[in-house]
Parts: C-alpha cells; structure tokens; sequence
C-alpha cells in the first residue's frame, strides 16, 4: 500500500497526466528500458494509479484480460476462446506473453468492440477480421494434426524426412499458401495459439 502522506501533485511519467505520485523510483529502476512508452519521461515522479497497476506482480508475469472492472489470468486456452469468440465487455484489453518479464499494461491495446487488438510480446496483433483469424488459424491446426510440425510452419523450414512423410506436394502447397504471410504479426499468434502437444494426446 502506498503512504498517502508521501505522495505530491506532479507530473506522472507514464501517463503525462497531473496527479497524486510518488518518486518514479519506486516503481521504475536504472533497469527499466522502455522510455520511449512513457508520455513524460523526463518526470521523476508516478502516478498512483499507474503504480499500483503496474506494481501488480501478475501485469507482468503472466497472460492477462482486463475490463477495467476485473483482471483475470489467462492460460492459452483461455486466449485461443477470446480471440475466436471475442469478448463481450464495452472495453478490454489482453496481453500475451511466452516471456513473463514485461509490462503488458503500457503496449496493450484497449479494445472497444467484440474482436480486437491483442498484444503477442513484441507485436500487436490485429484480430479484428474473425473471418480472416478463422480461417489463417483452421488452415495451420490442419496441417498441425496431419504431421507438420510449428516450428517448421514458424519458420517454413521443412527437414526432408518431414517433406517426404507428408508428401512433396502438400508441402509445396502449404508453403506457397504460407510464404506471403508467414512473418505476419497475425501468422505468428496463431501458431502460438494452436493445440499443445499435450491437449493433442489428451484428446486421444
């Protein structure tokens, strides 16, 4: 809990706003390499609000879905539903990570309708298009449970036992299918959002 006592009306260095703050080293230390996501970097000082949201342990250090009313954890599974079922709340936003190291809250987009914008660690993920989402992700979990592998969908470098256990020609299908989206911020997501190997062989 913050010391009421200790705060002073200043210039919040990660929202520019005049507010209740305490000393940006509270929050922030030399470690912190992201100046160019704060609206007033030059500011000693952060707000209170911006502290404790970014304070939170699990902001930063795991998968997360905000309403503004509720912060909920995420498993994979959890993401994979809301990315094909939206969500229903006015405003929200979701932060994936595979990292667990930083803070989502100042890369994450805030959503205003049923399917939106999702943050995948470096990338913002445009998932607005559920036609387009569907129909990117339907095509790789296919080839997922045929035998291809995600590594080689991520990278599109298929070993030569792999091409000739599958087939020549539905790997030169799948590639030309890939090639021109395959470094898509959207490609990438989905190949992280498709079944584990885990719920593969629960499912059997």
């Amino acid at each position: 809990m913050i010391n009421c006592s200790a705060t002073a009306n200043k210039i919040c260095c990660v929202t520019g706003d005049k507010t209740d703050c305490v000393p940006r080293k509270e929050l922030l230390g030399k470690s912190f390499c992201n100046q160019d996501l704060l609206k007033a970097p030059n500011s000693d000082w952060v707000g209170v609000d911006a502290y404790e949201a970014l304070s939170y342990k699990w902001e930063r250090m795991s998968l997360w879905f905000c309403d503004g009313n509720e912060f909920q954890r995420l498993q994979r599974t959890d993401v994979r539903t809301l990315v094909f079922d939206g969500a229903a709340s006015p405003q929200w936003a979701c932060y994936v990570t595979t990292g667990y190291k930083k803070h989502g809250a100042l890369v994450t987009p805030v959503n205003s309708k049923r399917f939106g914008v999702f943050r995948f660690e470096a990338l913002t993920v445009d998932c607005t298009d559920n036609q387009k989402v569907l129909s990117i992700y339907n095509r790789l979990e296919i080839e997922l449970r045929l035998g291809l592998w995600r590594s080689i969908m991520e990278s599109l470098n298929c070993p030569v036992h792999v091409m000739k256990e599958i087939g020549i020609e539905r790997w030169d299908d799948f590639e030309q299918w890939a090639k021109p989206i395959y470094k898509s911020p959207l490609y990438k997501f989905m190949c992280y959002l498709l079944p584990s190997q885990e719920e593969l062989k629960a499912e059997k």
